[in-house]
């Protein structure tokens, strides 16, 4: 599987979660979620590397004036649990 389709697969799996929790979540739990399946189906289109299973993927909502803007990270620094 290529990186594109992993970012699609993980897209796929947020798109499932959204339709399951749509009644018992907040509008703005669901917009996190909205924005990282954005998120997701960009990286896949602009070809983006999968990140190494070692890193945390992390999206944040960095203020810009009266908006904001989306910016990605890789994190080493969390290790998950085996």
């Amino acid at each position: 599987m290529d990186d594109c389709q992993k970012w699609l697969e993980a897209a796929q799996g947020i798109e499932q979660d959204l339709e399951y929790l749509r009644c018992s979540l907040s509008e703005s739990d669901i917009k996190q979620l909205r924005i990282a399946l954005n998120l997701y189906r960009n990286n896949a289109a602009n070809h983006v590397a999968w990140p190494n299973p070692d890193d945390l993927y992390c999206i944040t909502m960095v203020p810009q004036g009266n908006q904001a803007r989306i910016a990605t990270d890789t994190r080493r620094d969390y290790k998950t649990a085996c």
